[in-house]
């Protein structure tokens, strides 16, 4: 009788846990509409192609590559490929500087959106915000192409950068996009990224201070706070959610360390450096190999990962009682 009773009541819990789920679906209806183009973005985009047998989708990591054949008459080679990448130095050499990166991306870059997105709420004139604003994020809409060929005209031997430090110091031209220092060619991916992205970044944070309760800043002021204890106490808990969900993503983000940019950047020198995953598979797949099961391969390996760093950072955030994905 005891489990019959307990039975009964976690089904009423299960079905009452469903009804409350199904009113809020049905209460934020608009926003779950809104979401359909987003979904169909990486349903069609992303997980179709996946699954799409006829070109191989993630099947191809364990097919025997045949450029000349159809799919369907590729041979089963099973994890051939996931060996051959295991044994090959200059893969875990991408995976070292693609780790290396991101995580660079994520001591130096992450804070900068948050901390560009409080300066520019202290803007009390809202003209002079609104242009902040648009200096800020018009960079996020040129290309990378775009950008590197102004980084290369600045910094070439013979540009600009080099012109001003020659004339003042009187030392040779240092070669800033073709070197093999670390610290030199990290400095340009970051620098160059936040120049790009960090006004764009800032706009999902401005969007949350936005939804702050003004009435809490006037309390505040009236019991003597200054800015820095508004900024303190109001301002970075009401984006502090916001941007544990941020992070969670960008951890679940690691082994993306940036395609178009580093794509733009690599050479023969600085290859060994700021080559990322991303990159070494468009190598393999198009240009020294031309073997798209063995890039195929690596590219399953750096998703699996990625989706694992997801999970454990989720996880995580949600043992230590902060907000999380799910």
């Amino acid at each position: 009788m005891e489990l019959s009773r307990n039975g009964a009541g976690s089904l009423r819990k299960n079905r009452s846990g469903f009804g409350r789920t199904l009113r809020k679906c049905v209460e934020h209806r608009y926003l779950l509409f809104m979401l359909i183009p987003v979904l169909a973005y990486y349903l069609i985009f992303n997980y179709a192609p996946m699954l799409n047998l006829e070109t191989g989708g993630i099947l191809m990591a364990f097919k025997q590559h045949r450029l000349t054949k159809p799919f369907s008459e590729w041979n089963w080679v099973g994890l051939k490929y996931f060996e051959m990448m295991w044994r090959k130095p200059d893969f875990w050499l991408a995976m070292r500087n693609t780790v290396f990166i991101s995580f660079a991306r994520l001591l130096f870059e992450f804070p900068m959106p948050i901390v560009l997105s409080i300066l520019l709420n202290e803007v009390a004139r809202t003209k002079l915000k609104r242009f902040f604003q648009t200096v800020f994020t018009f960079p996020n809409f040129l290309s990378w192409i775009l950008i590197v060929g102004i980084m290369r005209d600045l910094l070439q031997v013979d540009g600009v950068i080099n012109g001003i430090m020659t004339a003042m110091s009187g030392n040779q031209p240092y070669n800033f996009l073709a070197n093999s220092e670390v610290v030199s060619n990290y400095l340009m991916l970051i620098l160059s990224n936040l120049f790009k992205g960090i006004g764009w970044g800032s706009i999902i944070y401005l969007a949350s201070i936005s939804g702050i309760d003004p009435s809490l800043y006037e309390a505040a002021t009236v019991d003597g706070a200054n800015r820095w204890h508004n900024i303190i106490h109001i301002t970075w808990p009401g984006i502090r959610s916001t941007a544990i969900v941020l992070l969670i993503l960008q951890c679940g983000n690691i082994l993306n360390g940036g395609f178009d940019q580093i794509f733009n950047l690599v050479n023969g020198v600085n290859r060994g450096i700021i080559e990322t995953i991303d990159v070494y598979i468009y190598r393999y797949a198009f240009q020294q190999s031309m073997n798209q099961s063995f890039a195929a391969a690596s590219g399953l390996f750096k998703a699996v990962i990625n989706f694992a760093l997801l999970m454990a950072a989720n996880g995580l955030a949600r043992r230590m009682g902060e907000d999380n994905l799910f």
